[in-house]
């Protein structure tokens, strides 16, 4: 793993030589699910604390669905974005097979657990800290936006905007790995495996700045 890190072209032009292996990268995966999971259920148990026994039950129970969505959502991303690059990579005659592209695109995700261990266990620790307020259903059915500042409450905003910063460097990097990863899987050029890995780079960047923009 150091060597896909510190020497992705090598680290690809070696492992295109054996047969693909998903074991690896799913773990890579697997790792960022259980910590989304994690910092989810620690959440929604939070705002559970708000609201009375009756709407606390349905902040608990989406504590236990949230890891049930964590893993599909964590894979579902792993598989659009493999087939986002590998039918870009197709327009510049890519050659390699999809299931070369998924293993290779798993490993891309190695950024993303590193950056995750640094900021989840930091935004955990604040909202598992935090003094959160009583809300009554009443005040709750009048404005259901509440909820939002809430949440925005519970974790300081140079948190958030450090966390942000974070997610950017990780993406960055996220995106140099995959340049390589498609440059050997699908056997194009390093610039055209470039474009191939920026579209659906950009398209989740943004979704997720976008997210972390929303509980300021």
């Amino acid at each position: 793993m150091l060597k896909l890190l510190s020497n992705p072209n090598g680290f690809f032009s070696d492992l295109k030589k054996e047969e693909v292996k998903l074991k690896k990268p799913m773990a890579i995966l697997i790792a960022l699910a259980i910590l989304l999971s994690a910092y989810q259920y620690i959440l929604m148990l939070k705002l559970s604390q708000a609201f009375p026994p009756k709407l606390a039950i349905f902040f608990k129970m989406s504590a236990y669905f949230s890891i049930i969505g964590s893993l599909i959502g964590v894979f579902g991303v792993w598989l659009i974005t493999a087939a986002i690059m590998y039918v870009v990579s197709a327009l510049f005659n890519g050659k390699g097979s999809f299931r070369r592209t998924l293993e290779f695109v798993g490993y891309g995700f190695l950024p993303s657990l590193i950056g995750s261990l640094i900021t989840l266990p930091m935004s955990a620790y604040y909202i598992t800290n935090a003094e959160i307020p009583k809300i009554d259903i009443a005040t709750f059915q009048q404005n259901p936006k509440i909820l939002g500042a809430l949440i925005a409450s519970l974790i300081p905003k140079d948190v958030i905007y450090s966390n942000i910063l974070i997610y950017i460097a990780m993406t960055i990097w996220s995106l140099s790995i995959w340049s390589f990863a498609i440059k050997h899987a699908r056997e194009i050029e390093l610039k055209k495996a470039f474009i191939s890995a920026l579209i659906p780079t950009v398209i989740f960047g943004i979704y997720q700045i976008w997210k972390f923009l929303k509980i300021l």
